[in-house]
């Protein structure tokens, strides 16, 4: 009897040590990433891609129906997502960057990272794949027709996230570890040779959100600890503004599609908070019921996505009235997002 009831003890005592587990990793156990995939029907054309952080899992959602299309095994601690029109790049805490074929709705073979070390800053322009290893102050770029690095930038401070033109000229960045705001330019010299021309700006610990505007002409900067916003003209390379603002933590921005207005998240709040870019003041906040990180804006409809994780959930909210229009819920701690948009020739998908 004595025995039966340590026995039953030690097994109460591995429960709640299980049970203590799952809770500190927001109530869900990830998914084993050779589990199978859950789909409902095929990849459309367009779809947001969401990354599942606690679960391990990119989810692909149709922006049509705003209905989940599939969810997909991936393994680790999902980040940044970056798609480039067939496959997704997905940066976490694995050693190197999970692949994800779209239509085909499989993982593929990841990209080895490690000459480079572990990255959180993940973005794709042009014909290539850039990423930013904080740690390292590195900025690497990977080719993904010949699966090769062809660069590697050397930074005077780390890369959490990263934005990059189309044209692959200019690359915008912010550094924790290093406390600066950084702009690259690629530029000719006199034998028509590419350099690097840095210029760089003041920042804090905690560099983490930025934004550029749809015309191209202003940066905005977030400090995530001091509480500011820095905004940079970028023609004249020239810091034309701070802002200080009231709240707790806050760590993404994004202009909306018109640029008429900046979003800010909350991590520890309710809102999504919402900025007038023309007059810099704060004009009010959409009650999303908990803290969310990612935000993402629709390239084709008046629309943001805001990954609400302490909600477990991704809000769809109308741009244009500034109004939620639709909750999609059972999502563990979302966090990054990004658009893919099918390319195709007559032979088949790229």
């Amino acid at each position: 009897m004595i025995k039966t009831t340590g026995f039953l003890l030690l097994l109460i005592s591995l429960f709640l040590l299980e049970l203590q587990t799952v809770l500190a990793q927001g109530g869900a156990r990830a998914v084993d990433p050779d589990s199978p995939v859950v789909s409902f029907g095929p990849s459309p054309k367009e779809a947001l891609l969401v990354g599942e952080k606690d679960a391990g899992r990119l989810v692909i959602i149709d922006p049509e129906t705003l209905e989940i299309v599939a969810r997909i095994p991936a393994g680790g601690n999902l980040h940044e997502l970056a798609s480039d029109g067939r496959y997704v790049y997905i940066g976490s805490n694995l050693p190197g960057i999970t692949v994800v074929d779209v239509m085909a709705q499989k993982r593929v073979e990841p990209i080895d990272i490690s000459a480079y070390g572990a990255a959180h800053a993940i973005t794709f322009a042009g014909t290539h794949l850039y990423l930013g290893h904080e740690n390292q102050r590195l900025i690497s770029r990977y080719d993904p027709a010949t699966k090769k690095f062809d660069e590697v930038i050397g930074l005077p401070g780390g890369s959490h996230m990263l934005l990059v033109t189309p044209d692959e000229q200019r690359i915008f960045t912010a550094s924790s570890n290093g406390s600066l705001i950084a702009i690259i330019d690629r530029v000719s010299n006199e034998r028509g040779q590419k350099n690097l021309l840095f210029t760089t700006f003041p920042g804090d610990t905690r560099m983490e959100g930025m934004a550029l505007s749809p015309d191209g002409n202003e940066f905005w900067a977030l400090h995530m600890n001091a509480k500011k916003l820095s905004i940079i003209n970028v023609r004249e390379k020239k810091l034309i503004s701070t802002i200080s603002f009231e709240g707790g933590l806050n760590n993404r921005i994004k202009f909306t599609k018109d640029g008429k207005y900046l979003l800010m998240n909350e991590l520890q709040g309710n809102e999504l908070r919402v900025w007038d870019v023309a007059t810099r003041k704060e004009l009010k906040g959409i009650d999303v019921g908990a803290g969310g990180e990612g935000i993402f804006i629709d390239p084709v409809r008046p629309r943001a996505y805001y990954t609400v994780s302490k909600g477990k959930k991704l809000v769809v909210i109308d741009t244009n009235t500034m109004t939620v229009i639709k909750e999609i819920h059972d999502l563990q701690n979302p966090d990054g997002m990004d658009w893919f948009s099918a390319k195709c020739v007559s032979i088949g998908w790229l």
